[in-house]
């Protein structure tokens, strides 16, 4: 083939991958909607605190619970803190807002002077200062055709229109204007619930208040709208939607993609209900898409309050415990892993070495039980934090002796070939093994409700590069040809699967793995790569990522994901707040020893692989020049972390995954290959001898 058609088919794979991306696979279900008439009002009750512990401890509002749809709520918002002000702004904008001020207690809610909310400019310019893009004021300036009411401080927060001024708000509830024409919809502040005392007396007038408001008819959403103060417990708050229509369901929403769970921004647009108006005030910029989705139910039917606060109950605990969790197991296998390879360089002995293999080999298996340990589900153990704990490290140490047992000094690529499956199946059937793992911030944190997260991406990447490495080194001696396309097949399918809206929907993953694909699969046919190459590869790649992200664009909206979101924030002009907030989080990383410890192993892990012979260890100078695949596999690992790194919010984080997975299976794979020196064996054999003596 000649040198032409080879850029051709490569070209033509990129191409393959950026539409299959977006066709592939079957469209989602479609989720049952309430009727129009159901929606003619609706009426929304934020009460700050409420959980699903004051739904159990209170009779009045476990009745409600087999009349309505429920679910819980996520509140995060964009500051550090989901105080009471932070939740009723976000509502207000439609997006997440940094209402309360970082490292200072919960304050009181700003009053309404002359028809204007104290210090309303204050929070705006606090939007620009922390570059939310949080358009305060939008959902109050989108009623303007139909009367949208407010009652209660929290509620004037919500409704004030962009320069904070207030229309059709009390301080009280009026029920009869509540039930007239002259709201259209409402929002309602509750009050927040007591920290302590006269905390049950609270909830039964919240339970009161919710069966006066259904006397308005409509649709009526009860919610937990923020924490209570600054350092509350983060858990998830309660949703509740009354009436049901066919019967108490779970309430969902395509922000989300989740049963029983939606997220704050929610709110905003089922009130909006897909009718929000650009804001005006006095010629202001037009308004960001959304932040969520209308709210509906989806689900079998649920009959058992008790049961259901129950579930809801354990779904807290499963989103609780992962990343504390994470930590104490990470401590645990390093710990390991220095003390058995302390052991081994002290004895060189063969027990000390296979110790020291299996400690490396666990750490890999760590890889995967993050994911499979989901499948337990854990949560609904006795003491959850501690049997995660014990399920993820029983599994790591399972792939340790399982594949050592069957692969011997192969084991490690048995473990990447598990990752590799075990996430492509994960990614196809909506990454329930994901959800709520360790490797996922998780609706608590506001991290991802659906698709591959930083962490999975990482795992994904370093199984795909490392296993078509290995195809491709036995492909080799057939033809360069095929040990290319092998590794265009093999990675390929790892950005489909990563990229694919409904599937990973991980837009910054496929910008990292693409171009250290298409490195791996040049660099496998022709062995070595020059500048003009480089660029056309990386070019190859933006236009790959451009063709997913604009077709992805050009669906409905409420049907998009990050990628198509991401095309409408550039063409809204609003591009500059989302990469500054990415990369201020991912700067993040360096306000401690921890990020610049990751930045510095990241560096030598790299330099390793670019410059072998400034490795002070033989052993490994020796296996990258064992074989041909070694080296355009470790250049391909460094370039997806690279990439990732400088392009990615999670920064330093990504790459440093990355080697946490693929350096302890190099290590153990090295332990398991590498011979011992004769006199070892020599010393070791006539001490064993004199033992049986």
């Amino acid at each position: 083939m000649t040198s032409r058609g080879v850029r051709r088919l490569l070209l033509s794979a990129v191409a393959l991958v950026a539409a299959s991306t977006v066709s592939a696979g079957t469209a989602a279900a479609a989720l049952p909607q309430e009727p129009q008439g159901l929606l003619a009002k609706v009426v929304v009750i934020g009460v700050p605190g409420l959980s699903w512990y004051d739904v159990k401890s209170s009779p009045e509002l476990t009745a409600l619970v087999n009349e309505s749809h429920v679910g819980s709520i996520t509140v995060k918002t964009a500051g550090p803190h989901t105080c009471p002000i932070d939740g009723w702004l976000t509502i207000s904008a439609g997006t997440r807002a940094w209402g309360s001020v970082p490292d200072e207690e919960c304050g009181e809610l700003p009053g309404v002077v002359d028809g204007k909310v104290q210090g309303w400019q204050t929070y705006v310019d606090r939007q620009a200062a922390h570059h939310t893009g949080a358009p305060l004021g939008r959902l109050g300036d989108s009623h303007r055709q139909k009367p949208l009411c407010g009652f209660g401080p929290g509620a004037a927060l919500a409704v004030a229109r962009p320069n904070g001024t207030v229309v059709n708000w009390q301080h009280q509830l009026d029920l009869a204007k509540l039930a007239s024409p002259a709201c259209s919809d409402a929002i309602i502040d509750a009050g927040a619930l007591p920290l302590r005392e006269g905390r049950d007396e609270a909830r039964k007038k919240v339970a009161d208040l919710v069966a006066q408001v259904r006397a308005a008819d409509g649709w009526v959403l009860l919610v937990g709208i923020s924490q209570l103060t600054s350092n509350a417990h983060k858990e998830l708050l309660v949703a509740m939607q009354l009436p049901p229509d066919n019967g108490p369901r779970w309430l969902t929403s395509d922000s989300t993609r989740r049963p029983g769970l939606i997220q704050l921004t929610d709110v905003t647009a089922t009130v909006l209900r897909g009718e929000a108006e650009p804001l005006d005030p006095a010629g202001a910029e037009k308004a960001g898409p959304l932040g969520g989705n209308e709210i509906h139910f989806t689900g079998d039917l649920h009959t058992n309050a008790a049961a259901v606060i129950e579930d809801r109950l354990d779904t807290d605990e499963r989103f609780l415990h992962p990343r504390g969790t994470l930590i104490a197991v990470a401590m645990t296998l390093l710990v390991a892993q220095l003390a058995a390879l302390g052991w081994f360089l002290k004895t060189r002995s063969r027990r000390a070495r296979s110790t020291s293999e299996f400690t490396m080999l666990a750490q890999g298996g760590f890889f995967i039980a993050v994911f499979l340990s989901t499948a337990t589900v854990w949560w609904c153990w006795p003491y959850p934090g501690f049997s995660l704990y014990c399920v993820v490290l029983a599994i790591s140490a399972a792939f340790a002796g399982l594949t050592r047992a069957v692969l011997k000094q192969w084991a490690g690529l048995g473990i990447l070939l598990a990752a590799y499956l075990i996430l492509l199946v994960d990614g196809v059937l909506g990454t329930p093994l994901q959800f709520g793992s360790m490797f996922t911030d998780g609706p608590v944190i506001g991290g991802r409700f659906y698709g591959f997260g930083n962490s999975t991406f990482a795992t994904l990447a370093v199984a795909a590069l490392v296993t078509a490495g290995w195809v491709a080194q036995r492909l080799l001696d057939q033809s360069r040809v095929k040990a290319a396309l092998a590794v265009l097949a093999i990675g390929g399918l790892a950005i489909i699967v990563d990229g694919k809206p409904g599937w990973g929907t991980d837009f910054g993953g496929i910008i990292a793995l693409t171009p250290a694909v298409l490195l791996m699969a040049w660099l496998t046919w022709r062995g070595s790569i020059s500048l003009k190459a480089l660029v056309g590869i990386g070019l190859a790649g933006v236009l790959a990522v451009t063709a997913v992200a604009v077709l992805d664009y050009l669906r409905p909206p409420d049907q998009r994901s990050h990628f198509g979101t991401f095309v409408q924030t550039v063409l809204d002009g609003d591009v500059a707040d989302v990469l500054i907030r990415k990369l201020q989080m991912s700067l993040g990383f360096f306000q401690t020893p921890a990020g610049w410890f990751m930045l510095v192993g990241v560096v030598l892990a790299m330099i390793a692989t670019v410059w072998p012979d400034k490795v002070p260890f033989e052993a490994y100078r020796r296996f990258y020049v064992s074989r041909p695949m070694v080296r355009p596999t470790l250049l391909a690992l460094s370039i997806c972390g690279l990439v990732g790194m400088l392009l990615n919010d999670a920064g330093v984080a990504l790459p440093a995954i990355m080697t946490g997975f693929a350096l302890p299976l190099l290590v153990a794979h090295l332990l398991a290959a590498n011979v011992l020196p004769e006199s070892h064996l020599v010393q070791e054999s006539s001490s064993v001898d004199r033992h049986r003596q």
